[in-house]
Formats: structure tokens, C-alpha cells, sequence
């Protein structure tokens, strides 16, 4: 029997309306200085790991799907905004090797990210590498659902420590253009706060507990 625990609504609602209203007084603050917006979808695969969890490697795959606006800030440069639904997590596969150990540690979030991206043509005029564009940024990720088993059995709230509601989280990026309007995408991002504490509460200064790893590989399709 699989168990689907959903994040307490009061603890959910006030993250995700900060995040909203973050977002939408950045597109405001745009359209005021008269910008030209363009945007579109992107959508892809996540490898994902979960950092204080003893687990090695990225070995929970999952699926990411976004709608996304930019705006030009300069002739080389511009600003990305997105909201975004990303499955996020662990995962033990069995095998010899581990002793047979099976272990599911499935996140879901609804995150917003804000990058800042540079086309490399302003630094070189190679065929190939001024093409790329890079990117660095922050995020906010309101947790909505989470599932975790043990060997096939679900983990009791009396046996794990409490999912904190939001995470705030860094972001790294490279697009390439396949053709005028669609874009390969690979990211990488890290929970700067963590996802819930260490089993027992550990803290060290600079690791409170556990965070979330992401890797994503997906293509972006600009249509306005």
C-alpha cells in the first residue's frame, strides 16, 4: 500500500504566496521600464540526490516542466524568470552491492527561479562556444507532496524528521540553440537551506541538515 503525504496547507500556502508575488513584482517592475519580454516552454529530466542521507549518486530520476519569460538587459545579457514543477529526491536501487537495500525518497515542488544569463559571444567569436549562453541564480521551492518508503513500506511521521515547507536554492545553467526557437538546457542547482533535518537533529555550522542535488537536462521552445 503507497502512502502519498501531502505538506500541511498552512505551512504551504504563505512560502508559495511570497514566491508568487516575488515573481510577478519582478515582471511588473519590467514592464514599467518597457522591456520586450519573450518566452515560452521548457520541460526535461531531473537526477536528483539528497545530501546527509548516506546514499551515493544521483540515482532518483524524475521529471520537470516550466513556462518561462526574458527580458534583454543588455546587448549580450538578460533576465529569466520562471515557475516551474520539479520532482525532486533519493533513491536506493537494490542490488548485491548493497545488500539488496530498496529506499524511495520522492519530493514535489512548485519552485520559482530567477536567472541572470550571458551569451559567451561577447567574450569569443568560435563557432561552437558562442553559441553557448550561461546562467546563475536563486530559486524558491514550496515542497506539495513527498512520498518516502523503506523497503517497500512506508516511513511513519513518527520515524523521520519534519519536511520544512520551502527551500531556497542556487542555480547554474548552460542553453545551446538547436535551431531558431528550440534550446538544449542542462542545470544545476543546490539547496542553500535544507529540506528537513538530519535523522536525530545533528547540526554542524555550516550543514543544518539535509539538501537537495539536481541535475536537469531538457530542451526550451521560445514562442513569443
Amino acid at each position: 500500500m503507497h502512502i502519498i503525504t501531502t505538506a500541511k496547507e498552512h505551512l504551504v500556502s504563505y512560502p508559495k504566496k511570497v514566491s508568487l508575488i516575488f515573481y510577478f513584482l519582478i515582471l511588473l517592475s519590467f514592464h514599467a521600464t518597457g522591456q520586450r519580454f519573450q518566452g515560452g516552454l521548457r520541460g526535461g529530466l531531473v537526477a536528483s540526490e539528497v545530501s546527509g542521507d548516506n546514499l551515493s549518486g544521483p540515482n532518483k530520476l524524475g521529471l520537470y516542466a516550466t513556462a518561462f519569460t526574458f527580458t534583454p538587459v543588455s546587448e549580450f545579457s538578460d533576465i529569466l524568470l520562471e515557475i516551474k514543477y520539479i520532482q525532486k529526491g533519493s533513491r536506493s536501487i537494490p542490488t548485491e552491492r548493497n545488500n539488496f537495500y530498496e529506499y524511495k525518497f520522492f519530493l514535489q515542488y512548485v519552485e520559482v527561479p530567477v536567472h541572470f544569463r550571458q551569451d559567451i559571444a561577447r567574450f569569443t567569436d568560435l563557432d561552437f562556444i558562442e553559441k553557448l549562453m550561461v546562467s546563475a541564480g536563486l530559486s524558491v521551492s514550496v515542497l506539495v507532496d513527498h512520498l518516502e518508503t523503506d523497503m517497500g513500506t512506508p516511513v511513519p511521521p513518527s520515524e523521520r524528521e519534519d519536511f520544512n515547507p520551502a527551500e531556497l536554492n542556487i542555480l547554474f545553467g548552460l542553453s545551446y540553440p538547436l535551431t531558431g526557437s528550440i534550446d538544449f538546457n542542462f542545470g544545476f542547482s543546490n539547496s542553500l537551506t535544507p529540506i528537513r533535518p538530519h535523522a536525530g537533529g545533528g547540526k554542524l555550522w555550516y550543514n543544518r541538515g539535509q539538501y537537495n542535488t539536481v541535475w536537469t537536462f531538457g530542451l526550451s521552445y521560445i514562442f513569443w
